[in-house]
């Protein structure tokens, strides 16, 4: 009881140790645990969970987080909440309660960017990682993303880089901030898990909680939110803005970024016609990528070649095919109206088909709804899923014009009906702005499946 296992050498996590929750980041704790040295690890969860390695004792069912008053170390999940009684009574009894991402951050020997806020998390993470590696750093990428920072803890050497990707459950209860944090355009998201708004906020501040006067704070100055949560910080803060110039940051002018600091203007070498990412919402990822960046120390022009090249995350505005004309964008990602509303706005050029639907979870659409009847090369929208018929009440409510709509039992004839409907020429998009419950298990599943759907009307016999 109460041993001492090491870790790296010189860190000590008292025994027995508790896993609390086991998905993709708890499976990679107890790896990490037995990988340096742990003998005395429990994982628990509320369901039967397969797999795990033999030395690893189990407590499984509705009552796993009761009996929490014999482990020393605790490894909280994301989706557990910090300050539920039986943490709280774990720490008041003495515990150390911990995440996978709080010990990274207070064991990694490499500077460390912090990405959180609602939408463009990945993107800007993964953007930041491609442009830190055209730099010459060896780079790791992990977090919310997918791969857990203790996946990787062990390879990290001071001179790499790390770029997270945190979520608000993961940065409520941090003790540790990274270097630069960087903090994306902030609404609202998770509020069945977050009690409101403040929390929701409160709780992507912590991030930047125990940042020093050295480490800076990236911030979207368009965004109120964004701007709310960086004034936690005790950093250097600096900005990105696609509506107007700034005193200290990166805006648009022109058809460039630029980038004003310590009283100089500075012409970032990227012309947005160079950029290969759609949407303004992936020019504000690209800025404060490039931001983040820079204070990492990648050279500016290495930062802005990469952001040009950079091709973005499967399913997020990911470009498919084309044929007779008419290109395929898969958007499956966008799962929330905002997402779906951002996607549109990437599209007034030419007309658009759209593919909207999915699960049920009785959001507002009426924002998307205008949205949708206000935009001019919007031609034809295509609806799937639970939600399709309420969809389509809201889109009719406030209709000023002609916009073919039709339900489809299945996402196939929804592609073709969207394809048949364009003719000479213009884009068909799945973004659906629901989740994809349903009819797929999964968002990726249903990006895959729009794109062979897209991929068979153009004869692309390309597989992924």
């Amino acid at each position: 009881m109460n041993s001492l296992i090491s870790v790296e050498g010189d860190l000590n996590v008292q025994e027995p140790v508790a896993v609390l929750g086991v998905g993709v980041e708890g499976r990679e704790t107890i790896a990490y645990l037995l990988r340096n040295g742990a003998t005395e690890v429990t994982a628990l969860d509320q369901h039967p969970i397969d797999g795990l390695p033999p030395s690893v004792a189990t407590v499984f069912g509705p009552h796993y987080d009761q009996q929490l008053d014999r482990f020393a170390t605790i490894f909280r999940s994301p989706g557990i909440r910090p300050d539920g009684k039986p943490l709280a009574d774990a720490r008041t009894r003495g515990a150390v309660v911990t995440s996978a991402t709080d010990f990274f951050l207070s064991h990694c020997p490499a500077p460390v960017v912090g990405i959180t806020g609602t939408v463009g998390k990945g993107t800007a993470a993964s953007a930041t990682a491609e442009m830190l590696t055209r730099a010459g750093f060896t780079v790791h990428l992990g977090g919310n993303i997918g791969t857990s920072p203790l996946a990787f803890l062990d390879r990290v050497k001071p001179a790499d880089r790390v770029v997270l990707e945190i979520s608000s459950f993961q940065a409520m209860d941090l003790t540790v901030s990274p270097q630069v944090a960087v903090i994306l355009k902030t609404t609202v998201e998770h509020l069945d898990w977050h009690r409101d708004v403040e929390e929701y906020r409160t709780a992507k501040a912590q991030l930047l909680a125990q940042q020093r006067a050295d480490h800076w704070v990236i911030y979207n100055a368009d965004a109120p939110g964004s701007a709310q949560i960086a004034r936690a910080s005790a950093g250097r803060k600096i900005a990105y803005s696609m509506t107007g110039s700034l005193d200290h940051g990166m805006y648009l002018k022109e058809n460039r970024f630029h980038l004003r600091q310590n009283g100089r203007d500075l012409s970032v070498p990227m012309t947005l016609s160079s950029v290969r990412l759609k949407g303004r919402f992936n020019l504000e990822n690209l800025a404060a990528a490039m931001l983040a960046s820079l204070q990492l120390g990648a050279p500016l022009e290495a930062a802005a070649r990469a952001g040009e090249a950079f091709n973005g995350l499967p399913h997020r505005l990911e470009f498919v095919t084309e044929t007779e004309g008419i290109q395929f964008y898969n958007d499956s990602y966008a799962t929330r109206p905002e997402a779906t509303i951002g996607a549109l706005s990437a599209f007034d050029q030419e007309p658009l088909a759209l593919i909207l639907g999915g699960s049920e979870k009785n959001v507002d659409f009426d924002e998307l709804a205008r949205v949708v009847t206000n935009h001019r090369q919007l031609v034809h929208v295509g609806l799937i899923g639970a939600t399709a018929k309420r969809l389509r009440r809201a889109i009719e409510e406030v209709l000023h014009r002609p916009l073919s709509m039709k339900m489809h039992e299945t996402l196939e004839p929804a592609v073709q009906g969207a394809f048949d409907s364009l003719g000479g020429g213009g884009t068909v998009m799945l973004s659906p702005a629901c989740a994809s419950f349903g009819l797929f298990p999964n968002y990726k599943v249903r990006g895959e499946r729009f794109r062979s759907a897209a991929r068979k009307i153009a004869g692309d016999d390309r597989t992924d």
